[in-house]
Formats: C-alpha cells, structure tokens, sequence
C-alpha cells in the first residue's frame, strides 16, 4: 500500500479518519436542527389531533380537558382557519396576497 513504514501508514490513516469524521460531524449537525424542528411541529400536529380530534371523529380525551388545554393550540387553530380558508378559494386568496389588479 504504502512504501513509508508502519508507524507512518497508521498516523496517515488515523489522520484519514478524523477527517472523515469531522466532515460527517459537521453534516449531521447541520442537519440537527432542521430535524429537530420538524419533530416539533409532528408533536404539534399530534397534541392537536389528540386535543381536538373529536371534531373528525378520533376517540379524544374528554372535553373539560381539552378546553384547558385549548389556550395551548392557539396557533394550530389559526393554522386550521388559515387553510379553511384557502379550501373555499384559493385563487382569489392568491391573487389578494399578490395584489394582483
């Protein structure tokens, strides 16, 4: 393999391999976050199908509860009336946000 003694081959591939680590490192932590913020929200969507799931008709934990918890989902019901709607009209809803003459 190589023509240089055994002490040097090891060095040369120790060397090799930090290498090689260092650059999965840096690509897995690049990746963390991005993986971490989509867990957040899937756990976002499940607290509020669990919460307010009665209204599709999935088995949910009893009402007293989800309305204390209701304050928590703030931002998913603005979300659900956000895409309702878009679902009646979602043409004109882009042309206003384009400002379309």
């Amino acid at each position: 393999m190589c023509k240089l003694n055994i002490k040097q081959c090891v060095c040369f591939l120790i060397n090799r391999l930090k290498k090689q680590y260092r650059l999965w490192d840096a690509f897995f932590r690049s990746k963390a976050t991005a993986t971490l913020e989509w867990e957040v929200a899937e756990m976002e969507h499940l607290f509020a199908l669990m919460t307010a799931g009665f209204w599709i008709g999935v088995p949910a934990v009893p009402l007293p509860i989800t309305l204390k918890l209701l304050p928590e989902m703030e931002e998913e019901l603005l979300l659900l009336l956000e895409r309702v709607e878009l679902a009646h009209a979602p043409l004109s809803q882009l042309f206003s946000t384009l400002d379309v003459g």
